[in-house]
Formats: C-alpha cells, sequence, structure tokens
C-alpha cells in the first residue's frame, strides 16, 4: 500500500474498486496529497493490466501526467486488509455486484462511496448509513491516443444516503486539486445532476451529437428546455430542494415554470456551452460510438420511472430513453429530424 509518514496515521483507509475515467481523477488528487489508498480490481487480468500499462492523464491544455499503481494495486481475492471508504467506479448496472464482492472488505461502520449518475442510491440494497453519495461536477474522457482528459475542474459533491454530512477529512484529501463540497441534501445535488446529465448525455446520445453540434441547433436548445421542464416537474411534485453543481445552471431556471430565466436567455445560455464543449462527445454518446450498452435507464429512464409513480407524464424524457434503446440495438440510425420531433410532443 501506498504510505505517507506524514499522512498515514491522519486519514481513514480508502480504497479504489473500479478503475477509470471518474476514479482516475480522485486518485490522481490523493497521489498529488500524499494520502495513501489501494487499487482493487476484480480480477488479476485488470490488475497485470494496471500494472504492465501505467494511465495516462490531462487536465484542460496541461501536460500529460503518468498515473503508476505500482506496490498498491490487489485484486478482491488477494486483499487481506479492510478499509474504511470503498470508492466504486463501476457503471450502474454492475454496482450491485460491486457491492456484494467488495462488502466482506468494509470496516465495521465503514462506508462506500457511489459515484455513479443517476440516483445509484437507490438502486443497491445496502442500508443507507453505508452509503456516501459522490455527485461529480467535472467531465472526463478517455481520448483514442488511451489519455484521459479532463476537461474542466468541477467539483466533488459528497453527502450520505443518511442526510448526514461526511466527515471534513475529504477536502484535506482531495483538495486543492478537487474541490470538496459536503452536504447532507445529496438528493438536491443528486437531482439536478440527473437533469442536466438526460441533456448532455441523454438528448446528446439520442442523435449521437457532440455538445456543440447539438447547442447550436435552435431544436437541441428547444428539446433541452423540454427535457428540464418535465425533470422540474418531478422534482416539485417529489417535494425535491434543487442544489445546483458548481459550475452549473439549475435545472428550476432553464425549465419553464415559476421562476425560470427568460426564454431568450436560456437559450443564450445553452448555446454557450456548446461552444464551450463543442467536441464533447459525452459518455453515453460514447457508449453508443463503440456498440455498448448505455446507462438510459438511470438517467432519461429514470426520470420516466418516477414520473409513472407520480401521475405526471413525461413524453420527451420517455422517447429518448425509447430512441436510444433503438439505437443501442440498431434498429435505426441517429437522425438529427429527431430534436424536432421531440419539440413538437
Amino acid at each position: 500500500m501506498q504510505t505517507s509518514n506524514t499522512t498515514q496515521n491522519v486519514f481513514p483507509k480508502i480504497a479504489i474498486l473500479g478503475m477509470g475515467a471518474i476514479t482516475l481523477s480522485i486518485a490522481r488528487a490523493l497521489f498529488l496529497n500524499k494520502v495513501p489508498y489501494f487499487v482493487l480490481t476484480r480480477d488479476a487480468k485488470r490488475k497485470s493490466e494496471l500494472l504492465a500499462n501505467p494511465l495516462w492523464y490531462r487536465y484542460s491544455s496541461g501536460p500529460k501526467e503518468q498515473i503508476s499503481f505500482e506496490g498498491i494495486v490487489s485484486t478482491l481475492e488477494e486483499t487481506k486488509d479492510n478499509f474504511d471508504y470503498i470508492i466504486l467506479g463501476a457503471k450502474s448496472a454492475n454496482l450491485e455486484d460491486s457491492i456484494r464482492k467488495s462488502i466482506p472488505l468494509l470496516s465495521k461502520g465503514g462506508r462506500f462511496v457511489l459515484i455513479q449518475n443517476g440516483l445509484p442510491e437507490e438502486i443497491v440494497s445496502i442500508s443507507a448509513n453505508q452509503i456516501l453519495g459522490g455527485v461529480v461536477g467535472w467531465n472526463t474522457q478517455k481520448l483514442p491516443d488511451g489519455v484521459y482528459f479532463q476537461s474542466n475542474a468541477g467539483a466533488l459533491i459528497l453527502g450520505g444516503a443518511d442526510e448526514t454530512t461526511p466527515e471534513p477529512f475529504w477536502k484535506q484529501a482531495l483538495e486543492p486539486y478537487i474541490t470538496v463540497i459536503l452536504s447532507s441534501n445529496l438528493k438536491g445535488f443528486r437531482w439536478h445532476k440527473l437533469g442536466i446529465n438526460s441533456v448532455i448525455n441523454g438528448l446528446s446520445a439520442s442523435c449521437q451529437l457532440t455538445l456543440g453540434e447539438l447547442f447550436f441547433k435552435k431544436s437541441g436548445r428547444s428539446a433541452a428546455i423540454r427535457v428540464l421542464t418535465e425533470v422540474r416537474n418531478v422534482m416539485e411534485k417529489i417535494g425535491i430542494k434543487e442544489e445546483v453543481v458548481p459550475g452549473s445552471v439549475s435545472v428550476g431556471k432553464l425549465g419553464d415554470g415559476k421562476g425560470a430565466l427568460p426564454f431568450l436567455l436560456r437559450h443564450i445560455i445553452l448555446f454557450a456551452i456548446g461552444i464551450k464543449y463543442y467536441r464533447i462527445r459525452t459518455s453515453m454518446v460514447q457508449d453508443l460510438d463503440a456498440g455498448r450498452k448505455t446507462e438510459i435507464d438511470e438517467l432519461n429512464g429514470q426520470i420516466v420511472a418516477k414520473s409513472k409513480t407520480l401521475g405526471i407524464g413525461t413524453p420527451v424524457n420517455d422517447a429518448i430513453v425509447k430512441k436510444i434503446k433503438s439505437l443501442e440495438e440498431e434498429k435505426e440510425k441517429p437522425a438529427i429530424l429527431f430534436l424536432k420531433e421531440l419539440v413538437r410532443l
């Protein structure tokens, strides 16, 4: 395990299971702050890959950084340690299995840290006091050359699924490389991010567009406002108090309804996002590009599922879910005209 004479006895024992785009940014921050951590893998093959091929990371226009896991990586089967926190980087579909296999390594009173999109706290079978939710405010994607590219600074919002505020050591462990916000209103941040993701992932993937290609089109911006209006309606019905991720814009301000920004200003904001992230192909778009199954059920699908229990219509989100499932099954090709169809719903 990585050690540091200055921090070894200060921090809880932290492990990361599922090293990928988001968890790599977290691992880098821990390493730069000399915070000991351990990397767990599900099998020997992944362990060998990480040891033989250190990962490359780049933030914005900065230089490439090599991140090695020599001496700190082990399979779940090999590991004899117990950990106070296990950060789970698995996709939502594999989350329950990851918990089942790693829970023997969780210390008494320990917690899993769930950094998935959607509402992961609601799809796992462990108690709320065993969960810290992590809402990620940055975008990292794997480029064709294998480098993990983080395009914006963002923040990590941590909150207990039992509505408790996490321990303050997280700020010392991750800042200044990752801004940390500790909150007792995890649901407020989760639903905000769910709404935004339903646009930048779900809507963009429905036509397999970059964010620039999506938001430069009036129909794309109008469809985004329709998506967010439906999310806002569900949030208001549930009684969610929205918390805005730093650098983002309130779902309540972008969706139609009381307190919304002027219509033209909303279009200007979305257009500006398109300029800033013009070339970004978000994770769901990349999944479709590669022929992989997406997490649409955990994003727009969650909104549709919740709306049905509340008796609220969400036709735009429902259409996006159906379209992406059709694209997954290669029953049809992506078409920009779909945006105009959404606006007419």
